[in-house]
Formats: structure tokens, C-alpha cells, sequence
């Protein structure tokens, strides 16, 4: 079924109506230490009141009659609750809002899903995690047969738990490959990678590796036992 946005909905989210009062609206966002919030008319959502929006231009809240129909909402678009979170992310990076309204079919509002849920889902999906490393390996033109460059891993002990690409920049093609990966030697693995011809971008830091002479001189033996 994948990631939907209901299943990170906060449907407690504080909202607020057209016809609440601009000063309270503004003193349960600052008490709520929030940066903003939905603003609805009736059950639809017309935009999100911000707490800097209606403290612009002050030196205390707004005045004790205004209501919300006499500030300016900021337009942050809607989306269906029943969305793909990864068929949406390219959207929901546009959006400037720390949160992001949820509709129903009939355009009603149901609540709001927040950046710090969706960035949780995308930790747990790319395992960001202690004892999961990260590799970045650049494949020139023509490139390279992913399951070669699994097979290469996974040669040195290490196993691969979440990958993904992305174009190098380079003239005539190229991929940057992202690997996650779990081993118990991360630096015998980087360096046997790189001794096999692969162009390392980027690795996590090597825990605790001391680079003494005993060590390399170890490692030497390893990669001589490899060929």
C-alpha cells in the first residue's frame, strides 16, 4: 500500500476559524511554540496564519477585535489525505510550511501532516541509523550493471539495505549510486571498493580506525587475500 499521508496525520493540530480573534490565535500559536497553522471557513481550508504574519509591524498581539478575515493567509496548497508520500515528495519539498494541510475529496479539511513526520519516514525508509553507513560511488559512462556493483559489496561482508541514484553531471552520462549499507570492517570495505576502481564520493566516517602501520600492513593482507 505504500506511505499515505493519513497514516502521519495530526489530526489535534491546533486550527483556527475566519471569524476567531487575530490576538488569540496569535498568543496559542506562541504558546504553543508553533510558526503556524490552518485556517478554516466552515470545514474547507482557505490558507495558514502565521504567527510572524500577525505579529508584522507590532510590538504586542493584535488588537483585541480584528479576527482572522482581516489577515493575510499564507497560501499553502492542500494536499489529498489519501496521497503517496513518495509520489508527492518533489511537491512537498516546494512548499514553505512547517506543516501541510490534509483534504478529503470534497476539498474538507481532516489535519495536517508536519515536515518532522515525513522526514522520520524517509530516516526509517533509508535506514538512518546507528550501525548503517553511507556510500556514494560514482560510475563514469557507460556505467555499471547495479547487481555488479551489489556483488561487489556484498563481496567484502557488507550488506546493502536501501540504495538509490541519481545523474553524475558528467559529459556523456554517469550515475552517482547512494548505498546504505551494514558491516562489521566499513573501512576494509571502502578501500577494497576503491582498490577495485570505483571513484568513492562520499562514506560515512570510519568509526574508531586508528591509520597505523600495523593496520594498513593488515589491511594490505586482507586485499592480497581478496585477488
Amino acid at each position: 500500500m505504500g506511505v499515505i499521508f493519513t497514516s502521519m496525520i495530526e489530526a489535534d493540530y491546533p486550527v483556527f476559524g475566519l471569524d476567531d480573534l487575530a490576538g488569540e490565535a496569535a498568543r496559542r500559536l506562541a504558546d504553543c511554540g508553533l510558526a503556524s497553522a490552518p485556517v478554516l471557513d466552515g470545514p474547507l481550508y482557505v490558507g495558514m496564519v502565521t504567527l510572524s504574519g500577525l505579529l508584522a509591524g507590532r510590538k504586542g498581539f493584535p488588537q483585541a477585535k480584528s479576527t482572522l478575515r482581516s489577515v493575510r493567509l499564507e497560501p499553502v496548497p492542500g494536499f489529498a489525505q489519501d496521497a503517496q508520500l513518495f509520489e508527492s515528495l518533489r511537491a512537498v519539498a516546494t512548499v514553505g510550511s512547517e506543516v501541510i494541510p490534509l483534504l478529503d475529496s470534497d476539498m474538507r479539511y481532516v489535519g495536517v501532516v508536519t515536515r518532522r513526520a515525513i522526514l522520520g519516514v524517509l530516516a526509517e525508509r533509508f535506514h538512518v541509523e546507528e550501525g548503517v553507513s553511507t556510500l556514494e560511488i560514482e560510475v563514469p559512462p557507460p556505467g555499471a550493471k547495479l547487481s555488479e556493483m551489489i556483488a561487489a559489496i556484498e563481496k567484502n561482508d557488507a550488506s546493502v539495505v536501501s540504495y538509490s541514484s541519481k545523474p553524475s553531471g558528467m559529459a556523456g552520462g554517469g550515475v552517482v549510486l547512494f548505498f546504505r549499507v551494514m558491516t562489521h570492517d566499513f573501512f576494509r570495505l571502502v578501500r577494497n571498493l576503491e582498490n577495485y576502481g570505483y571513484l568513492v564520493d562520499y562514506h560515512s566516517p570510519f568509526p574508531d580506525v586508528s591509520y597505523d602501520e600495523m593496520r594498513e600492513k593488515a589491511l594490505e593482507f586482507i586485499r592480497y587475500m581478496d585477488m
